[in-house]
């Protein structure tokens, strides 16, 4: 595998104990937004756990259909759900009537709350498609349903380089916090900081694949980043998950970010 390091010259990056960004060469592979039990109108399915689980299999089963390919190309597997308890006793079986025999590398994480407080569960997807990718643009994003949200379902890289940036806070150069309680202010670092790192991997933001977002608020985050997210991407949206968690590294942190994105 050929692995490259990603270091821009600043001089917060050179102090951490990581590397802010790592990229790798894949074959053809299938990046899946986070999933949940939504219905086709938008609504959520009714009955708890075990139905939102189902619904979530089953919309990700039309995104992985519509890449040809099957759940049992499934390398990687991401389940965030607020109740752990009920997923164990019913939302494990709804997956395994999916999944079977397919063992991919998983994590699950319990969380504070996702994008609507009625949801229970939701699911991201990575996985390995066949064919060659020789005869395809390297970034194919689509989606398998009409939504109002600013993300594609699926994003397939067809070879080229992945690239996967360290989850990005809004910390200035000299490792201070910008924008201590201003949740505008620490989007517009956030992507700030996004942005030196995609650029110094010959990348930019029409680039990114997947985008993972950790929030100590959904509903503050939405309130206020919107234009600034939107302003990144310019419509060129990568496939995305956002959660809110009870906290970050450190307590001045209002959001966290982390990008995979594919150069040529």
């Amino acid at each position: 595998m050929d692995r490259r390091e990603i270091l821009p010259e600043r001089p917060v990056e050179k102090g951490r104990g990581f590397m802010p960004g790592v990229s790798v060469n894949p074959s053809r592979v299938l990046f899946t937004a986070g999933l949940t039990g939504r219905n086709p109108d938008g609504s959520l399915v009714a009955g708890g756990m075990a139905p939102q689980a189902r619904r979530t299999f089953e919309r990700l089963q039309a995104i992985l259909s519509q890449a040809g390919a099957k759940f049992d190309g499934v390398v990687k597997q991401l389940t965030y759900v607020t109740d752990i308890e009920a997923y164990n006793a019913t939302g494990r079986a709804e997956r395994a009537k999916f999944l079977g025999g397919t063992r991919s590398a998983s994590t699950g994480l319990v969380v504070r709350r996702l994008a609507d407080p009625a949801m229970l569960i939701e699911v991201e997807l990575v996985v390995d498609l066949p064919g060659s990718p020789s005869r395809s643009s390297l970034l194919e994003k689509y989606n398998v349903e009409n939504h109002p949200g600013d993300f594609h379902q699926g994003v397939i890289v067809n070879g080229g380089r992945l690239l996967y940036l360290a989850g990005q806070v809004a910390n200035n150069p000299d490792g201070s916090v910008a924008g201590v309680g201003d949740w505008r202010r620490q989007a517009e670092k956030i992507y700030e900081n996004i942005g030196h790192l995609l650029r110094a991997a010959g990348a930019t933001a029409a680039s990114a694949v997947k985008e993972t977002t950790w929030v100590l608020s959904i509903d503050s985050w939405r309130q206020h980043s919107v234009p600034v997210r939107r302003g990144f991407y310019q419509g060129n949206f990568p496939a995305s998950t956002l959660v809110e968690i009870p906290g970050l590294a450190r307590p001045e942190f209002l959001a966290e970010i982390e990008v995979i994105a594919a150069v040529a």
